[in-house]
């Protein structure tokens, strides 16, 4: 009884975080421009990008699997999906949060140890680098002129906003701080190495070095391989596909859908809790397009205020709605087998 109160009032808290982020995300929009474009938007492209998306996470929990299984773990799918699915709803709540969640929620549904889940998750973040490098790379190839005009609007807007004094004052504290902690360790690093903390933290590293090395170990590494390009093919065509539910986008072809996967990638990525910069960051995108392609550039952003703000909230409707039963689920699934 007491889990379900407290399961409960973390649903709550967590769901009310959600919506009060999201909440100041749209304020800022000029929602007029929003109802029009929506009047006349196909939604089918738009729920096609949505379930693009879902997919994606169930090519994610396929490829853990392959990381989980060198070191004698032989996990559902399934679990993996639900895992994921809470991690980017937690996301949502407290930026980065949701790689912990993740580990967490696999420990209670598989009781694979926390540090080595984690390591496996710490292993894909690394493959997902590589893979939005070349992304940039073709990004770059395409979209030279277009990626200048979106570095220069960014620069403009961080000078209109953040003062020019520079304080370096922090950066004097921050290097004291690590003087005397170095200080300090190597002082009483005799009596620190015979403490139980001690011993709990190096635990921890091996298990996470144990998860960072299972892609040394891949029984199946062409699985692996394919997998990885699937995800990074649905995450382009989850953009691609929402060109065609507007008039003013339909025209946009493959280039323009590599430049805005970089541009998104770069708003979900910012240490930012709901994903807030990515609409921001969608309509200095749209203005950087315009303006290369000898448009205006407050046309720009005004597509690209509706059109980031319709991708945002309907892969958020994703988030929270496959958040909320992954809770459910991860509950069900950790009662189950702690009964068996």
């Amino acid at each position: 009884m007491k889990s379900k109160i407290q399961q409960s009032l973390f649903l709550i808290i967590a769901s009310l975080l959600a919506v009060f982020f999201i909440v100041i995300t749209v304020k800022q929009i000029d929602f007029g421009r929003v109802q029009n474009a929506l009047k006349e938007a196909n939604y089918i492209w738009i729920f096609v990008s949505m379930a693009l998306s879902i997919f994606s996470y169930w090519l994610r929990a396929a490829r853990w699997n392959l990381l989980l299984h060198p070191m004698g773990y032989n996990t559902q799918t399934a679990s993996g999906f639900w895992a994921i699915s809470f991690a980017y709803f937690m996301n949502l709540t407290i930026p980065r949060s949701g790689e912990v969640a993740r580990a967490t929620s696999m420990y209670k549904m598989e009781h694979v140890p926390f540090e080595k889940s984690f390591g496996t998750i710490v292993l894909e973040r690394v493959i997902d680098l590589f893979f939005l490098g070349g992304v940039f790379g073709l990004t770059l190839l395409f979209n030279y002129d277009t990626f200048i005009h979106f570095i220069e609007i960014g620069n403009k807007e961080n000078t209109n906003s953040v003062s020019q004094e520079t304080s370096y004052l922090k950066y004097y504290i921050a290097a004291a701080i690590i003087c005397v902690s170095t200080i300090l360790i190597c002082s009483f690093w005799n009596k620190i190495i015979q403490t139980k903390i001690y011993r709990k933290v190096i635990e921890f590293l091996k298990g996470l070095w144990e998860g960072i090395l299972s892609i040394s170990k891949l029984q199946k590494r062409g699985l692996f391989v394919f997998y990885s390009f699937a995800i990074w093919i649905c995450y382009f065509f989850m953009t691609y596909v929402v060109f065609f539910a507007f008039p003013d986008t339909s025209h946009f072809g493959i280039p323009e859908g590599l430049f805005l996967l970089i541009a998104g990638s770069l708003g979900m990525i910012l240490p930012v809790s709901g994903g807030l910069a990515y609409p921001y960051i969608m309509s200095i995108a749209f203005s950087a397009i315009y303006l290369a392609t000898g448009g205006q550039q407050n046309e720009g952003k005004a597509i690209g205020d509706y059109f980031g703000l319709v991708l945002y909230i309907a892969q958020v409707i994703s988030m929270i709605s496959f958040g909320l039963i992954s809770m459910v689920r991860i509950n069900q699934i950790s009662t189950k087998n702690i009964k068996a």
